[in-house]
């Protein structure tokens, strides 16, 4: 999971990430406020702002207008305020529900960093869908507490409780829900794989997958063979606490049974550095997809690299291939 020393090897991204905010004030429903980073957009009377086009429908299904860009939002958990971006794509019209993403950054990063580092715009605005980054607890290493940590809150609540808002203030389709994350963030997405299957559609982990049970799901992973951090072939994590994980292929196999799967997979060989491996037979609409990256460090395949991580193999994009994913599977 991205140690400390990670979050300042993202400097670059965070520097990157500052030239997509300026700071704007917006409201999300009650018990929240924020601030934004719009597009120029039109403005109702009294300021709020709106899209240039309405439907022409008398009774659309939805009518939850908002500007397009990313926004720093606060929601009220538990008596305490939480903050996550937001974006908003240009073809969001608020009178039409749309797909949700989130993306869950890395241990010692924040929701700012990962919406560059797992870059999900591009496919956001060409097939509308909105982005939800939250980020985790304890500023001085930030993370999400899925181990009952003294003193934090529970993130998987919090996580479902984000949800609901954003359905309750944005136009969603409850069908088509997904979750994505790096590395401290592939933890809690595999977590939400195993609890919230309910209410997430298929989900994506990247740097760390783990199991722990659950009902049959569509779930995919990206993992490097040269991982400086969690080890490939399972030990000892090289931050945070210094935890132990099983290997990466032993997990992704345990998924393949609880989808229940054939137990044999097949590989191919996609490039020099990317093996694609599947399992068949799958229950329901369930799949189980792993990407080995031969060589590959602590990384986003197809971001920006990070040399402390290891190598960035620029052979497979891992946000397209998420969204292509993610895109073929919604919840009965």
């Amino acid at each position: 999971m991205t140690c400390r020393r990670a979050a300042v090897a993202l400097v670059a991204v965070v520097l990157l990430a500052a030239g997509c905010s300026t700071s704007a004030s917006s409201t999300s429903g009650s018990g929240s406020t924020g601030t934004t980073t719009p597009t120029t957009t039109p403005t109702a009377p009294g300021g709020a702002p709106v899209r240039a086009t309405t439907p022409t429908t008398a009774a659309p299904l939805c009518a939850r207008p908002h500007a397009s860009g990313q926004f720093g939002q606060v929601f009220t958990f538990q008596g305490r305020p939480r903050t996550y971006q937001l974006y908003v794509p240009r073809a969001y019209s608020g009178y039409t529900n749309v797909p949700v993403l989130f993306d869950f950054h890395g241990y010692g990063s924040n929701a700012v960093q990962q919406m560059v580092y797992g870059n999900f715009k591009p496919e956001a605005d060409r097939d509308d869908f909105l982005i939800i980054a939250p980020d985790g607890q304890n500023p001085a290493a930030r993370h999400f507490n899925l181990s009952g940590e003294p003193g934090l809150q529970n993130d998987v609540e919090m996580v479902g409780a984000l949800l609901t808002h954003i359905e309750s203030t944005l136009c969603v389709d409850a069908r088509r829900v997904y979750s994505t994350g790096m590395s401290d963030g592939g933890a809690m997405t595999s977590v939400l794989a195993c609890s919230m299957s309910n209410r997430f559609a298929a989900f994506a982990a990247v740097a760390v997958i783990i199991s722990c049970g659950g009902k049959p799901v569509p779930i995919m992973a990206f993992s490097g063979t040269a991982d400086p951090i969690v080890p490939f072939n399972g030990g000892t994590v090289n931050c945070c606490g210094h935890s132990k994980v099983d290997s990466a292929p032993g997990v992704m196999a345990n998924w393949a049974r609880t989808d229940r799967c054939n137990p044999a997979p097949r590989d191919v060989r996609q490039s020099s550095e990317v093996i694609r491996r599947t399992w068949s037979g799958c229950s329901g609409s369930s799949a189980a997809i792993f990407y080995i990256v031969v060589g590959g460090g602590h990384t986003w395949p197809g971001s920006i690299p990070i040399k402390q991580l290891g190598k960035t193999t620029q052979q497979i994009n891992a946000s397209a291939t998420i969204w292509r994913f993610f895109s073929q599977h919604s919840l009965a």
